[in-house]
C-alpha cells in the first residue's frame, strides 16, 4: 500500500526520444532533436501512459513510437521503489472489457516466484478513453452484443485518436504527421477495416471507420466470451488503467 502511495503522489519527469518510422524528410536539419520529448506526471499515470503505449490488438502493437518513453518509465519506476530487503513488480494494464483482444500492459519488475507470500495493492488512473455511460446495461438489453461492442468502440477510438489531437498532428509537422497516419493505417490494418485513405480522409471519417470495425470484432468476441449481453456490459471498463504493485521478500 505504501509503494501504491508513492506511485499515486510522487511526481518525476522523463526525456526520452521518439521511434519514428523510416527516413526523416530531406528537409529535416536535426531529425534527433525533433524526435525528442519530455513527459511529466505523477509515477502512476507515468505508468498509466507507457501502458497506453503498449496498446495491442490480438498480440500485435498499434504503434512502437513510444519505446524509449516505455523504457525511461519503468527504470524511474524500478529506482523509485527500490527497497533493500524486497522484491517489487509493478503492473499496470488498460482492458476495455475482461479478457478482451485489444488491451494494454506495462510491466516492471520480475514475476513473484510461484508459493510466494505476496503483498498486493492496486489504484486506478483515469485512461484516455472516457468510461462507457451508465446506459451500457439498457444498451445490452435493447441492442445486445452489438450494441454493447459498438459503445465500447466508440470509447475506445476516441482515447487511441482524439479527434482535435489527431487532426492537429496530421495537419503539422514531422515526425508528429508520420506518426499519427501510421497509427491510423496500423489500426485499419488491425481491425480490417481496410487500407485508409488518411491523406484525402477527415479525421471523423476515419475514426467512423474504425470504431465500426472495431465494434464488429468485439462483437464477435463478446458473444464467445459471455454468456449474455448483460455479462459483457458488466465486464466493461474502458475508463481506468488499473495499476497492481506487489511486493515479497527474497
Amino acid at each position: 500500500a505504501e509503494r501504491t502511495e508513492l506511485l499515486a503522489t510522487g511526481n518525476a519527469s522523463v526525456e526520452y526520444a521518439l521511434a519514428v518510422p523510416g527516413e526523416p524528410p530531406n528537409w529535416t536539419t536535426n531529425a534527433t532533436a525533433t524526435h525528442l520529448r519530455t513527459a511529466h506526471g505523477t509515477l502512476a499515470e507515468l505508468l498509466a501512459e507507457a501502458a497506453m503505449s503498449r496498446v495491442s490488438f490480438e498480440g500485435h502493437r498499434l504503434s512502437r513510437a513510444g519505446i524509449d518513453f516505455e523504457r525511461t518509465v519503468a527504470t524511474t519506476t524500478r529506482n523509485r521503489l527500490h527497497e533493500r530487503g524486497h522484491r517489487i513488480a509493478v503492473r499496470a494494464r488498460w482492458e476495455p472489457y475482461r479478457g478482451a483482444p485489444l488491451n494494454a500492459t506495462m510491466g516492471v519488475g520480475e514475476r513473484p516466484p510461484p508459493g510466494t507470500d505476496v503483498d498486493a495493492a492496486t489504484t486506478t488512473v483515469a485512461s484516455p478513453a472516457p468510461a462507457a455511460n451508465d446506459r451500457l446495461q439498457q444498451v445490452a438489453a435493447e441492442s445486445g452484443y452489438t450494441g454493447v461492442a459498438s459503445v465500447v468502440a466508440t470509447a475506445t477510438i476516441r482515447g487511441l485518436f482524439p479527434p482535435q489531437r489527431a487532426q492537429l498532428a496530421l495537419d503539422g509537422d514531422y515526425p508528429g504527421d508520420r506518426l499519427m497516419t501510421c497509427r491510423y493505417r496500423r489500426m485499419g490494418t488491425l481491425t480490417r477495416a481496410g487500407e485508409l485513405s488518411v491523406e484525402s480522409t477527415s479525421v471523423s471519417d476515419l475514426n467512423a471507420a474504425l470504431t465500426d470495425a472495431l465494434a464488429a470484432r468485439l462483437a464477435a468476441d463478446m458473444q464467445r466470451r459471455f454468456d449474455s449481453p448483460e455479462a459483457a456490459a458488466r465486464a466493461v471498463d474502458t475508463g481506468n488503467v488499473t495499476i497492481t504493485v506487489r511486493t515479497w521478500e527474497p
